[in-house]
């Protein structure tokens, strides 16, 4: 785990949390949420969030409806495919000087798209983290992953909101030990011709099976920590294309074609035309189990390495025009009901970003008792994270897997 160093406020909060009393929390005399409250009352909040899984729409459509009865708050789902779009729609906001009547209040991202987001100055920047309420239930102190994301600090711009983890499956039914590694997953692949594919990047999960990929098969996993620099880093990529070469041929279409996306994936493994699946949210393969999409014959794992694993987060662009509201909204979001309701297998399945030791007993047994699904690994199975890389190696990957292989797409 990578040394990182937390913004001196972030300190602050941590030392003064044991102190200071949720929610009438001031620090320096700046904040007030009760004023926050009330100003929020009678505002609507444009939330941008992929939309392309029922469950999770349904879980924000809950949310929404909470926040509405309980704060006054209008939260219209603005439902996106690629968060770059909306960093790109910020970004022309910005250089046409609209910088306080934005149409974006606040957007789900983590990775590249935060990075950018940081980078161009469109973030909200006054550590608005430390002032919700809820806070208290995070441990920053003790999970610097919560503080960081792909490797760059937040400096309190981005309130962690799940853990995510890429995990595989496959039909037990008809295959008895998947391939748990890159270099097994290789031969798997040439021996079983048409079997196996990935979504097709820049879709999140396809660009996150070719990082990890890369992870396993690269020397030095230490570089993938640093600022991709081509002169000094583009020989590194080299494994990656290397496997990728020798297996595209014998991929499912014969690699001319991929899935948009994870949920398109499962549809093949339902259909049979294919052997494995793969998502980041551990409870998928469960969910889709439940919904009568797989059948219960499935199973998850992990490659024997361990695999891909990053928080993701809510931020709130500078120039939002109900940022009362969004902070509101936020603070809800990461309340042990909406975390309790976001982790059951039944609603979505995202584990809670919630420290177990900061909550109170009558909560904690709630989490505890919460059922885990039939396909679902456990906390020790899922216990190997690989880190993410610098991400500026994303967009490097994506554009070179577009110009070797996305042309016959």
């Amino acid at each position: 785990m990578s040394v990182i160093k937390i913004n001196k406020l972030f300190c602050l909060f941590v030392t003064v949390s044991t102190i200071f009393t949720f929610p009438s929390i001031s620090i320096a005399g700046k904040y007030n949420w009760n004023n926050i409250v009330k100003e929020a009352s009678g505002q609507t909040v444009y939330f941008h969030a992929w939309g392309g899984a029922e469950n999770i729409n349904t879980y924000i459509n809950w949310a929404a409806e909470t926040v509405k009865k309980t704060y006054n708050i209008n939260v219209k789902h603005v439902k996106i495919s690629d968060t770059s779009n909306v960093v790109s729609r910020i970004l022309a906001e910005k250089n046409a000087k609209n910088n306080k009547n934005g149409a974006v209040d606040l957007v789900w991202i983590n990775g590249e798209n935060f990075s950018s987001m940081k980078r161009n100055n469109l973030l909200l920047k006054e550590n608005w983290v430390i002032e919700l309420p809820n806070s208290k239930f995070l441990d920053f102190k003790n999970n610097p992953s919560l503080l960081n994301d792909f490797g760059i600090p937040t400096d309190g711009m981005e309130m962690p909101w799940g853990v995510s983890q890429l995990n595989f499956y496959y039909d037990s039914k008809y295959i008895n030990m998947p391939p748990k590694s890159a270099l097994s997953l290789k031969k798997y692949i040439l021996n079983n011709r048409g079997r196996f594919t990935f979504p097709q990047p820049p879709d999140f999960v396809g660009t996150s099976f070719l990082k990890q990929i890369l992870i396993e098969l690269i020397a030095d996993k230490s570089i993938l920590k640093r600022e991709y620099i081509k002169s000094e880093h583009e020989k590194m990529l080299n494994p990656l294309w290397n496997w990728l070469d020798a297996v595209t041929p014998h991929l499912w279409r014969n690699g001319k074609n991929y899935p948009s996306n994870y949920l398109s994936l499962t549809e093949l493994v339902a259909d049979r035309e294919i052997d494995i699946g793969m998502a980041f949210n551990i409870a998928h393969a469960s969910n889709a189990i439940s919904e009568g999409k797989l059948t219960n014959t499935v199973k998850s794992y992990i490659h024997n390495g361990g695999t891909l694993a990053n928080v993701h987060f809510l931020s709130i662009p500078y120039n939002s025009s109900s940022i009362a509201s969004a902070k509101v909204f936020i603070n809800f979001l990461i309340s042990p009901e909406a975390q309790l309701k976001k982790q059951n297998k039944d609603f979505w399945g995202d584990p809670s970003v919630l420290s177990s030791k900061k909550l109170m007993p009558e909560w904690k047994n709630k989490f505890l008792n919460l059922p885990r699904g039939v396909a679902t690994l456990s906390n020790e199975e899922l216990d190997l994270k690989l880190e993410e890389p610098h991400p500026s190696w994303v967009k490097v990957i994506e554009d070179k897997w577009i110009k070797k292989y996305g042309s016959n797409n």
